[in-house]
C-alpha cells in the first residue's frame, strides 16, 4: 500500500471498452486471488451478462414449481446442511469484506469521496477479483430460497424479488465495473456477514434477540437507502462534468432498483418491527 496519493486515475482498455480506474496496488495477493485474469472475466461477464436475465427468469420459474410441489409434503428439516449453508456464505461473506474493504478504505478515506464513486477498483487487482466473486455469489444465493421452500417457510415478495434483480444488476455492472459498485459490493459483503453468521446460529435452534434481526433489516434497509442517495449524487456529477465510471443505463438500472428495494425493505422493516402486533417468527428477506 502506497503511503501517499501519487495520481488521481489510470485508464484500463479491452474489449471495446475504457475503465478509469483508482490505481490502488495491494501489499499482498491470497492464493485464490492469483488466478484472477482481467481480460478473460471482463470478456465473460460482456459476452454472457444478459443471461443472468435468463437464470433469474428460471429461479422464480423453480420457485414456484418447488413450492406447488411442497404443498402436499411434509417439511424437511436440513439443520445440518442449512448450517453448513450459511456458515460457508458467513465465511464466504467475511473474507470478501475483508479483502474488498482495504481497497474501500483506500478509496473513501485516502482518496476521498468523490473519487470512490467515479473511479472503479482496479481491475487486474483482488478487488476486482472479489467484485467478481460477489457477481457470481449472487447465482448461489439463490440456494437461500430452495432452502426456505423445503422448510415450507414463507417466501415473500421482497425475497425472491431481492435475489433474482441483484444478479441481474450486478452481471450488468460487472462490463464497465462500475465506480459506485464499490459501494454497492462492499456494503452488501458487511451486512451478509453478518446476516448469515445470524442465520447460522439461528438454524441450529438457537434463539437471539429480536434486536439481532431488527440491527440485520436495518442494515439492509440503510444499504438501499445509500444506494439510491450515490445514485443520486453519481446523476449529478454526471450532468455537470465529472468523469464517472457509470453509463446512464447502469446508472438508470441501478437506482431503480435501489428505489425499489428502499421502498420494500423499509416497508418491511416498519410492519415486522415498528407496528405493534401479534409476535411471529422471522422471515427470511435476503
Amino acid at each position: 500500500m502506497s503511503a501517499e496519493v501519487t495520481e488521481r486515475f489510470k485508464v484500463w482498455t479491452g474489449n471495446n471498452e475504457t475503465i478509469i480506474y483508482s490505481p490502488f496496488e495491494y501489499d499482498s495477493t491470497w492464493l485464490i486471488e492469483s488466478w484472477w485474469d482481467d481480460l478473460t472475466m471482463h470478456t465473460f461477464f460482456k459476452n454472457h451478462w444478459f443471461k443472468s436475465v435468463y437464470l433469474s427468469a428460471a429461479y422464480v420459474i423453480a420457485t414456484n414449481l418447488l413450492t406447488r410441489y411442497m404443498e402436499p409434503r411434509k417439511p424437511k428439516s436440513m439443520r445440518p446442511l442449512l448450517l453448513l449453508w450459511n456458515g460457508i456464505l458467513a465465511v464466504f461473506s467475511i473474507m470478501g469484506t475483508w479483502r474488498f474493504g482495504i481497497e474501500f478504505y483506500d478509496a473513501v478515506f485516502r482518496r476521498g469521496f468523490i473519487d470512490s464513486i467515479c473511479l472503479a477498483v482496479n481491475p487486474r487487482s483482488p478487488s476486482a477479483f472479489w467484485a467478481c466473486m460477489f457477481a457470481l455469489s449472487k447465482i448461489a444465493e439463490f440456494g437461500d430460497t430452495m432452502f426456505l421452500v423445503l422448510r415450507k417457510r414463507p417466501v415473500i415478495f421482497l425475497h425472491w424479488y431481492h435475489h433474482a434483480v441483484v444478479l441481474i444488476l450486478s452481471w450488468h455492472a460487472a462490463i464497465e465495473l462500475t465506480a459506485p459498485g464499490r459501494w454497492f459490493i462492499f456494503m452488501n459483503y458487511l451486512v451478509h456477514s453478518i446476516m448469515y453468521t445470524y442465520y447460522a446460529v439461528t438454524s441450529v435452534g438457537y434463539r437471539l434477540p429480536k434486536l439481532v434481526s431488527m440491527t440485520v433489516t436495518f442494515l439492509q434497509t440503510l444499504q438501499m437507502f445509500i444506494g439510491v442517495g450515490i445514485s443520486c449524487i453519481v446523476l449529478h456529477l454526471k450532468l455537470n462534468g465529472e468523469m464517472c465510471q457509470q453509463s446512464y443505463d447502469n446508472l438508470a438500472l441501478s437506482f431503480g432498483i435501489y428505489a425499489s428495494f428502499l421502498i420494500l425493505f423499509s416497508s418491511f422493516f416498519n410492519n415486522a418491527y415498528l407496528v405493534k402486533k401479534e409476535s411471529k417468527p422471522a422471515v427470511k428477506t435476503d
